[in-house]
């Protein structure tokens, strides 16, 4: 078969004043009556494990692979006509086919640039501004403060001293909190920190999946490996921070309405809180993806990895973002896909507040079943209603288009993930009530046992996906509405369970290798590290001049390097916006609290 993709040299191509450069797709239309067309549509036709042949997607150096056909003064439709024809020639002598050009992605010259704009000066000066408050509150705090401090005079600027990153940088690696009941969570870093890090090796197969790779095959066979399969089916991981986060919002409500009872009047306070906690940073990352991230670079894929895509999407759809509302709208395909994650969770934490707050005096036991039922059975209907599949299925065309229903219908939706974020809940309330009581599990030896079994059952859950991947006829549609509906409960008291375990401390060895004081400082910047990490798979797919090996050797050395340069900059972000911004806002509600 032609080979999926290839580029020309894009450098050499551009180097004279008359160069052109293009990015095409063109689709294989005949002759009919060749075998090998036909082999093409059957071999495409198996959709999860193979990518669709019939069409190929190539960088054409106009002006020299195509230097007889293409003519400087002709107008666009010839131009069209004579790259087609240039196209046509090259596949019908290696292959006897037939093609039709069916689009242009875009066409870059020698003199093509882009232009620093308005919008980008705004951010440049937003940027400007974090960096010189932090250079004066962390001068203020050395020379300043610390000498009021030592007189024992207290009339220092409390809000000024918020932005000083020597204060920060001990707030981030102070890992004993007052209250030990809160003590009991530390080994929720060491969760966080590995879960995100295999978030970040699981996003990476989309550098190896999305296009312009050497050996297309060598990924579809992948499909066929038990380590692939588990690693295709690695969304369901992303349900243990929703399971972290229900448990983490009854755990701690509990505890601080014993001092402060909850009112519906509270609501919106606590929303607003957590807005605060989580859009500073969101937004200056969305701030930079629509302006400065299109300078970073350029080549013959910069523009349709960056800039016509996740640049112009996060200039039209920012918005969306800054409200928490970009999982349900499908329009956004390309900006910062990864937070739908964030979107969904700030959704349910709403739901799961109204829930707690409505339920203070009776009646919480009735409305966490009818949650639990309601989330078990959202799913089902999704894949009911709109013929979806029980998972999200990774087709190797998904990586390349970005196009999947279960995805964009099910799986990022706030609703549909409730189910895990109730599992959360239900075990922090569980746990709270157990403290309370006294109860002790830490030399319970059967629960000790269960605990041993998490990460096997996890892995097993994830593997069981698999079943939606074997050539054939399609899963029936009641085995897709149950599985949709029950693997999503089984990995959430999976999940439960281990928390439950650590929390109460269960005497296994896995608990005090997550309770290590070494997980506080990258726990702490995992939600940076979360945001930034996708920015650098865009550019590593987008400065490509050449196609990629598809190998697993590839997305280890990736995942370390991207890993690795996502906490350099989290650690920067959370010295000069979160941390400030975060001290800021507790500074303000204690001096509420005050008055």
């Amino acid at each position: 078969m032609p080979p999926l993709f290839d580029l020309d040299e894009y450098e050499f191509c551009l180097n004279g004043d008359r160069g052109i450069y293009c990015l095409v797709r063109m689709d294989l239309v005949g002759p009919d009556d060749s075998d090998l067309i036909q082999l093409i549509r059957d071999y495409s036709a198996v959709t999860t494990k193979h990518y669709n042949h019939s069409y190929l997607e190539r960088g054409i150096c106009v002006t020299r692979t195509c230097r007889k056909y293409f003519e400087y003064e002709q107008n666009v439709s010839d131009f069209d006509a004579n790259l087609e024809a240039c196209l046509n020639e090259t596949i019908y002598k290696d292959y006897e086919l037939k093609i039709n050009l069916t689009k242009i992605y875009y066409c870059k010259k020698h003199e093509d640039g882009i232009q620093i704009d308005s919008y980008d000066w705004i951010v440049f000066g937003i940027f400007g501004f974090f960096v010189a408050i932090n250079a004066i509150g962390t001068v203020y705090h050395q020379f300043v403060y610390r000498r009021e401090e030592e007189k024992n005079i207290d009339s220092g600027n409390k809000y000024l001293l918020c932005f000083s990153i020597k204060r920060n940088w001990g707030w981030l690696i102070q890992s004993e909190p007052k209250d030990p009941r809160i003590r009991r969570l530390k080994g929720f870093y060491g969760v966080r920190t590995i879960t995100n890090v295999l978030i970040i090796f699981a996003h990476i197969i989309t550098i190896l999946g999305n296009g312009f790779v050497a050996n297309p095959r060598d990924f579809e066979e992948a499909y066929d490996h038990l380590l692939y399969q588990m690693i295709f089916n690695g969304v369901m991981v992303v349900h243990v921070f929703f399971c972290i986060s229900g448990f983490l919002l009854v755990y701690n409500f509990l505890i601080r309405v014993e001092k402060l009872p909850a009112t519906w009047a509270s609501i919106p306070f606590v929303m607003f809180l957590r807005w605060w906690r989580l859009t500073p940073v969101y937004a200056l990352i969305i701030a930079f993806n629509s302006t400065w991230m299109r300078h970073l670079s350029s080549g013959p894929l910069w523009d349709h990895y960056v800039t016509n895509s996740f640049v112009r999407d996060c200039r039209r759809y920012w918005w969306q973002h800054l409200i928490y509302i970009n999982n349900y709208m499908t329009e956004n395909k390309f900006c910062a896909l990864h937070t739908w994650h964030v979107a969904s969770d700030t959704q349910l934490f709403f739901i799961g507040l109204v829930a707690y707050v409505l339920t203070m005096k009776r009646g919480r036991k009735i409305v966490m079943i009818l949650l639990l039922i309601t989330s078990l059975i959202l799913p089902s209907l999704h894949v009911w209603f709109q013929d979806l599949d029980g998972i999200m299925i990774l087709m190797p065309e998904f990586f390349r288009t970005l196009n999947n229903d279960s995805f964009y219908l099910m799986c990022k939706l706030g609703h549909n993930n409730l189910v895990s974020y109730t599992v959360g809940m239900a075990s922090g309330n569980l746990v709270y009530n157990w403290q309370k009581r006294g109860v002790d599990i830490s030399k319970n030896k059967v629960f000790a046992k269960f605990l041993w079994l998490v990460i096997p059952a996890i892995a097993l859950i994830m593997y069981s996906g698999q079943m939606f991947y074997i050539e054939g006829p399609r899963a029936s549609v009641f085995l897709r509405m149950a599985y949709a509906s029950l693997h999503r409960l089984i990995i959430a008291v999976i999940i439960a369970g281990g928390l439950i375990g650590m929390v109460m401390k269960s005497p296994i060895i896995l608990r005090n290798i997550l309770e290590w004081k070494g997980w506080v400082l990258p726990g702490r910047l995992t939600y940076c590290v979360y945001l930034i990490h996708f920015n650098f798979i865009h550019i590593i797919s987008g400065i490509k001049i050449t196609l990629n090996q598809a190998a697993m050797f590839n997305m280890f050395i990736t995942t370390a390097g991207v890993t690795c340069l996502s906490y350099i900059l989290a650690l920067l972000l959370f010295l000069l916006v979160e941390g400030p911004l975060n001290n800021l806002m507790k500074t303000w509600t204690d001096s509420v609290k005050k008055e």
